[in-house]
């Protein structure tokens, strides 16, 4: 009786602890305390910050839900402008609510643009406010409105794209990887180089290529041709935090391969003719190396490419040996030579660090590193001898050796 009365007492414990447990796991259950539903949500999916004397005039593109799902709402353009002059950032999140229906949500952002004065004085206080808050991710593009205002470039509608915002965080991703005239930067990127010793943040400029009144009508994406478009040009170059000038798409391309930023890229030669020849950078390395010789730190930059012969002008006959010779020989001199001009134009117009020599010396040796700097201060650049050297290797040049043009008879 006593052994039954035990087991029954066991099963009652049983099933109390199977009853209490997971009402005390409960309690420590978040559950949905900060949940908005959707239709509460402003999507903001592009940022433009411009200075406006000792104010900022902040821009935010927002989607409108129903011109992007295809469903009619009597708008025009899928996307709207809200704009506040405030004293910081931060402040045109609370000033957004006094205009729109909706709270800003700004998970979905995929560009940041910062005006060039804005650039100029420095970006630190702008990247602070988008880092300490918990709704934006890290992987949006950021960029320098050349030219213009960071809130005319948002304001511009594109065909292909019905975001003008989605437009530009493409067009930058692709031409990045295709021409070697851009480069990206997200938040994070642009934040660890400039906490990192020797090297400088760098960003595309984007410009507005026609009329801005113009862009901003819903015409300008209802004809063949946009009468005004947005086009990436340039690379702007920091000092720390503050931007100091432009490098041109030249020199862009050679900066991309002294950092190893160049995916593909699409170039010419000269034939012996003095035609061009159209080649294709189809796979693209650059190799960085720091070595000290008699105790003072040399930089030596090594591009190994793949590249195809694309489009023969010249009527040069490549089908020969020395004909590949001659080609893969004036490539790899001109890759040279874009990385010198590059080079030698960062190094005598700013003296900035862009290519993070000083970075790459400071994890080679960091006490060597030290002692170089304290030698040299901001100068430094200057000190360390830089070699450049390219190997290319052509492995199709088509199913012609020489163009079929100089056949054709009228």
């Amino acid at each position: 009786m006593k052994q039954k009365l035990w087991h029954r007492t066991i099963s009652s414990w049983r099933w109390q602890a199977m009853l209490f447990l997971p009402l005390t796991l409960s309690l420590f259950l978040t559950g949905c305390w900060e949940r908005q539903e959707l239709n509460e949500l402003a999507f903001i999916v592009g940022v433009g910050i411009d200075k406006l004397g000792d104010k900022y005039n902040v821009s935010m593109q927002a989607v409108i839900p129903s011109e992007v799902a295809g469903k009619s709402s009597g708008y025009s353009t899928p996307v709207t402008i809200y704009q506040n002059t405030v004293d910081n950032v931060y402040d045109a999140l609370r000033e957004f609510t006094l205009m729109s229906p909706r709270q800003s949500y700004l998970g979905h952002i995929r560009v940041l643009i910062i005006g060039e004065e804005l650039a100029r004085e420095g970006i630190s206080p702008v990247l602070d406010v988008f880092k300490r808050s918990r709704e934006p991710r890290m992987d949006f593009y950021v960029m320098v409105a050349r030219d213009s205002q960071a809130a005319e470039i948002l304001s511009v509608l594109t065909p292909l794209e019905k975001l003008p915002a989605n437009k530009l965080f493409n067009s930058l991703d692709r031409s990045s990887k295709a021409t070697a005239t851009t480069t990206t930067a997200t938040l994070d990127q642009i934040i660890e180089d400039l906490f990192a010793r020797g090297l400088s943040p760098v960003l595309t400029g984007v410009i507005i290529d026609g009329g801005v009144g113009e862009g901003m009508e819903h015409s300008n994406v209802e004809s063949v041709e946009p009468k005004t478009k947005l086009r990436y040009r340039g690379i702007a170059i920091f000092q720390k935090d503050k931007m100091v000038g432009w490098l041109d798409e030249k020199e862009a391309i050679g900066y991309n391969y002294m950092t190893d930023k160049v995916v593909t890229n699409t170039g010419f030669v000269m034939g012996t003719d003095d035609r061009p020849i159209i080649m294709e950078a189809l796979r693209t390395s650059t190799d960085r190396e720091v070595k000290f010789i008699d105790g003072r730190p040399h930089i030596y930059i090594k591009v190994k490419t793949i590249s195809n012969v694309q489009d023969v002008p010249s009527e040069m006959d490549i089908g020969t040996t020395e004909a590949m010779n001659y080609l893969t020989k004036e490539a790899e001199e001109k890759t040279v030579k874009l990385m010198q001009t590059a080079y030698n134009r960062i190094l005598s117009k700013y003296n900035i660090d862009a290519m993070g020599f000083g970075h790459l010396i400071y994890q080679h040796n960091p006490q060597a590193w030290f002692k170089f700097r304290g030698k040299y201060g901001d100068d430094y650049l200057a000190e360390i001898p830089v070699h450049f050297s390219a190997k290319i290797r052509i492995t199709r040049i088509g199913t012609l050796d020489k163009s079929f043009r100089s056949e054709v008879k009228e």
